[in-house]
């Protein structure tokens, strides 16, 4: 249900290291056994595959009950909880609806803003 292709699996290992290579990451940080999060894989899924394509963006998935230590430092408090991360930083924790078109729309939003602030 988790595992999908074009989704790329963070932990406590690989997390840090990734998300300061350049890109922006869209993280969603989740619980197996959690409802909600069950209920959001396959549109997290459809989400990674619009964008497997893309140089600019990952679409990344951390499992808080291995991870414990990158999802307290992320201060993530409920599930499914996501979040922005660009060079490093945590950028936003995204509050919008659940949709696969209002999930595209935060991302390019939150690649338009980032990037941009790069150049200046």
């Amino acid at each position: 249900m988790f595992d999908h292709s074009n989704v790329v699996k963070l932990d406590s290992t690989t997390f840090k290291e990734k998300v300061a290579d350049g890109r922006v990451y869209f993280i969603k940080f989740f619980a197996p056994w959690c409802g909600h999060c069950k209920k959001m894989a396959p549109t997290w899924s459809q989400l990674a595959d619009s964008y497997k394509s893309n140089k600019e963006v990952v679409i990344a998935q951390v499992d808080c009950t291995t991870a414990k230590d990158v999802c307290e430092k992320a201060e993530v408090t409920g599930y499914p909880s996501l979040k922005s991360y660009y060079n490093g930083e945590s950028h936003a924790t995204f509050r919008g609806g659940r949709t696969l078109e209002a999930l595209k729309n935060y991302v390019d939003g939150a690649v338009k803003e980032l990037t941009l602030e790069t150049v200046a």
